[in-house]
């Protein structure tokens, strides 16, 4: 299927580009989806980060050049990225247990990380209870933190610690009373520009204040707040009931591995809503667009 191709030629491309730079804007170009979009997808079905992927491949071709070649260890690390002889001295003694002048040495026990390759597994013991919902535009009040997007996965979390601790979750929890606007809940957006598509992004932790529809009165947004505009979209719905985090990423996994690849739809260049609400009861908003349309 098409989405599968596309994430395999972006694996052809990072495996083609090992030994020079690997641009997330072409990744993100291959893959018709926002990079970070992209890496989260990436880390669901492969069970790591795409940088950490990339990374291990390095290292693993690091060592077969270095067992093979007589070419300068300092110019093998410079070739795979690293700007400092201890900085690769250092990433290969931790991926492979054993420093890279005793590869040459002394008969050595190494680590290798295979080129991934991905396919469809159609199964059918578990269900997703979902909705497709045509949306129109709407406005999420709340905060806005710029994040690099390598760091996306360790820094989100701590926003969220942030604003428990600061008294921003309390206001939130305020204003979602007071507009009781869907998506409803405390929303998690991560956005900039072409959504997502750089090196830095904005997440934002918010609340819906205003959907553009009849009758509709807009919730005033607070002085120190911040606006986020989303356009008129198609969004695929997802109950994600249960603990966190374990109830979301199972969604996304299932998602990502089962309902996207057979559903008829792509997806569309929007960021991803995770909806939390109370009593273990969660959703996520992910924009779609039909193949056909696409």
């Amino acid at each position: 299927m098409e989405w599968v191709k596309r994430i395999n030629d972006v694996i052809d491309y990072i495996e083609a580009n090992l030994d020079s730079e690997i641009s997330y804007d072409i990744i993100a170009e291959i893959s018709a989806c926002s990079i970070y979009n992209f890496q989260r997808m990436f880390s669901y079905i492969a069970n790591k980060p795409l940088s950490e992927y990339i990374r291990n491949r390095r290292l693993t071709i690091a060592a077969f050049d270095i067992m093979n070649s007589k070419e300068n260890i300092i110019d093998i690390a410079a070739k795979y990225g690293y700007a400092s002889h201890d900085s690769f001295t250092r990433a290969f003694q931790k991926f492979h247990g054993v420093l890279p002048s005793k590869v040459r040495s002394e008969v050595t026990m190494l680590k290798s990380c295979p080129k991934i390759s991905f396919q469809i597994i159609i199964r059918g013991d578990s269900y997703m209870n979902f909705q497709i919902e045509q949306w129109p535009a709407f406005t999420v009040s709340g905060i806005m933190n710029r994040v690099k997007t390598s760091e996306a996965f360790r820094v989100v979390p701590q926003i969220w610690k942030n604003a428990g601790r600061d008294g921003t979750m309390e206001q939130l929890f305020h204003l979602w009373r007071k507009a009781d606007l869907r998506p409803v809940g405390l929303l998690g957006i991560s956005a900039k520009g072409q959504w997502g598509n750089a090196e830095e992004m904005s997440y934002h932790l918010g609340v819906t204040t205003y959907v553009d529809m009849p009758d509709c009165k807009k919730v005033e947004t607070p002085d120190h707040m911040v606006e986020f505009q989303l356009p008129p979209a198609t969004w695929a719905i997802f109950e994600a009931n249960g603990s966190l985090p374990e109830a979301v990423q199972t969604i996304y996994k299932k998602f990502y591995t089962e309902w996207l690849p057979n559903s008829g739809y792509e997806l569309a260049d929007l960021p991803v809503i995770e909806c939390y609400l109370q009593n273990d009861r969660q959703e996520v908003w992910i924009a779609v667009k039909s193949q056909e349309n696409g």
